[in-house]
């Protein structure tokens, strides 16, 4: 099982979309983590959703993230998304470019792989996981160019380009965190049901920077298994209120009838900041 320390407005929307968010790497605590190598805009590239395997409660995690001990923990198998096999060629809409696709195993349909300023590289699993412990290090710059290699102008990335996003500095290593991780290149920045999709599309692949570029969105919200969904655990921050439980339980009887709601083991050990 794995655990997502936050607030009850995230776990509002994580349970009314039933998606989970995965941010931009250039938009998390670590600076080091944006990084740019071979002139590719890996910080604008790489989303990730991180969580932790530690079972027991972690007062860092809910000082950082679980709304300063007054948000929620949330707790769901290795595995929650809801997977679908993308087989077979896909036209883009408004122009004659196809995309295809062979047995391709995705946390995404076609139609969410193409978001408003991104398009999704459905490089999720390696080695069979998407799911991956973070690797603390000494240089993440060193890091990431052991995975990147430059000849006669063109650059490969071993094994893909969302294992860079694996590594953090060794400043971090506290955390030991664990992250689910999407690739993306800049996408148009509409619908892909309006009439521009398909120009914006080929003007983009025309680019010859177009890999370097990054996505324009901050966020890519994930679907999740439903199933999965209706089955989590939340546990209450340990300096939540009697008004925090009304407004989970409200939100968990209406949105995962089968979760399992628990009262923080650090309820009552923590004082409260004036």
């Amino acid at each position: 099982m794995i655990n997502h320390y936050t607030s009850v407005a995230a776990l509002a929307h994580i349970l009314e979309s039933g998606r989970v968010r995965f941010s931009r790497l250039d938009r998390f605590d670590d600076v080091q983590e944006a990084q740019v190598v071979a002139g590719i805009n890996f910080g604008a590239q790489l989303f990730a959703s991180c969580w932790v395997r530690k079972g027991e409660e972690d007062i860092p995690q809910w000082a950082m993230y679980g709304d300063r001990m007054a948000g929620v923990r949330i707790t769901l198998p290795d595995d929650p998304f809801r997977w679908r096999v993308l087989h077979g060629v896909y036209p883009i809409p408004g122009c004659a470019a196809k995309w295809k696709f062979d047995q391709v195993l995705s946390p995404f349909s076609v139609d969410d792989l193409r978001g408003n300023g991104y398009i999704v590289i459905p490089e999720m699993l390696i080695d069979g996981a998407f799911l991956r412990d973070v690797i603390y290090v000494d240089d993440v710059a060193d890091a990431y160019k052991q995975h990147v290699e430059v000849s006669d102008e063109v650059t490969i990335i071993r094994p893909a380009a969302s294992e860079l996003a694996r590594y953090k500095s060794r400043t971090w290593d506290f955390q030991r965190e664990c992250r689910f991780v999407i690739s993306t290149k800049r996408g148009p920045t509409c619908r892909a049901d309006n009439e521009d999709y398909g120009s914006q599309y080929m003007q983009l692949v025309a680019n010859p920077d177009w890999n370097r570029l990054g996505a324009l969105a901050e966020h890519i919200d994930v679907e999740l298994d439903p199933d999965v969904l209706s089955r989590v655990t939340v546990t209450l921050g340990p300096l939540s209120t009697p008004a925090d439980r009304i407004i989970v339980e409200a939100l968990l009887s209406r949105f995962a009838g089968n979760a399992t709601l628990r009262v923080s083991d650090l309820s009552n050990l923590i004082r409260p900041k004036p």
